[in-house]
């Protein structure tokens, strides 16, 4: 089964994003495969990082 962001259908690896900055706290555990973070969604405190679909 693999993984894909939500928002783009763009394939999604479970290594933490390197281009969110340190103030944001720690990277998110999911990211593109260029390791940019998956696309962003509203959440309960503003917009975050998507979690991953399975496909």
């Amino acid at each position: 089964m693999s993984a894909r962001c939500p928002q783009c259908g763009e394939p999604a690896q479970e290594s933490p994003a390197t281009d969110i900055a340190p103030a944001w706290g720690a990277p998110p555990a999911w990211s593109h495969e260029d390791g940019s973070a998956l696309c962003p969604v509203v959440g309960a405190n503003g917009y975050e990082p998507a979690q991953p679909e399975y496909v």
